[in-house]
């Protein structure tokens, strides 16, 4: 039956069509992309960083993760204001594709410029099953060590109402680590949550990608061949971030302030760790658009 695009309805649907013409370039595009070999890499995209520069730290439930809401940490790594290191917390819980994950992932990792590291998980430790399965104390305190090492300025982790069970573990697991590593006084960190499954109720920053970065997160994204050929999130991810700036808009801006003159970003809320408390918020709810410089985040608070 062909549906009725007579009247107003004929006007629109070009528009339609077209979302519907970019999901299928996304999929020939899928299609033609290819993984490195293993240890192989791409040629790196970015140049190395001094020593001294600030870190930043992607505590990931998954592979995937960190490029699904990795608009800041890309723009912060691509400006040369911080390292960023994905910490993997897992590979996923299907035994079979953790070798076959582990290896996407650095590929991903490599196209973002990003450093990559996994979490030394205690035997029998499961994200999912949070504090109330085995091993999480010893995952506390392997994080909380591994935050000691890498001395970042800034820790990104999905907020704790993120609604998949590893993603609130995630958020569980990096607020105890937070608690050890600022809990003598010496450390002040800055916490950057995440949204991908539940929206924030109160984010505090928007940020503005470029159609040029957003494309490069889709590139590390599509990296990640098997959980793309399970379910292509990757072709929404433009949606995803469209939508964002029409939430961040009313929920981050002011009335008077309009709409803000971009089209893709991410929500985060940004929070202080003093002490061993999370103090919030770290800054008044605000926008930083593609062509504003994000450096100052890496600088936000004294180490």
């Amino acid at each position: 039956m062909t549906p009725d695009v007579s009247g107003p309805a004929a006007r629109w649907q070009p528009l339609v069509l077209a979302y519907l013409k970019a999901c299928e370039l996304g999929r020939r595009l899928t299609e033609e992309s290819f993984l490195p070999a293993a240890g192989s890499g791409p040629p790196a995209l970015l140049p190395t960083l001094p020593a001294g520069t600030p870190v930043a730290v992607l505590c990931s439930p998954h592979p995937d993760d960190e490029m699904l809401t990795g608009a800041l940490a890309l723009r912060l790594r691509k400006s040369g204001a911080a390292r960023v290191v994905n910490l993997a917390l897992t590979l996923g819980s299907a035994l079979e594709r953790q070798v076959e994950r582990w290896r996407e992932l650095q590929a991903a990792c490599a196209v973002a410029g990003f450093e990559c590291r996994r979490l030394e998980a205690p035997p029998g430790f499961r994200l999912k099953e949070g504090p109330e399965g085995a091993g999480w104390e010893e995952a506390v305190e392997g994080l909380a060590a591994m935050f000691a090492e890498l001395d970042p300025r800034l820790v990104f982790f999905p907020h704790r109402e993120d609604r998949h069970p590893a993603h609130v573990a995630a958020h569980r697991l990096a607020a105890a680590a937070l608690t050890r590593l600022t809990g003598g006084g010496q450390r002040t960190v800055l916490s950057v949550e995440t949204e991908y499954w539940r929206q924030m109720s109160a984010p505090n920053l928007l940020v503005g990608l470029t159609p040029e970065e957003l494309a490069w997160l889709l590139a590390a994204l599509a990296c990640h061949r098997g959980e793309i050929a399970r379910n292509p999130y990757h072709l929404t991810l433009p949606a995803r971030m469209l939508d964002n700036v029409r939430r961040g808009a009313e929920l981050t801006g002011r009335a008077s302030a309009g709409r803000p003159d971009f089209l893709f970003g991410e929500l985060y809320r940004l929070s202080v760790w003093r002490g061993g408390d999370c103090q919030t918020p770290a800054i008044e709810s605000g926008w930083l658009a593609p062509d504003q410089d994000v450096s100052w985040l890496a600088r936000a608070v004294a180490v």
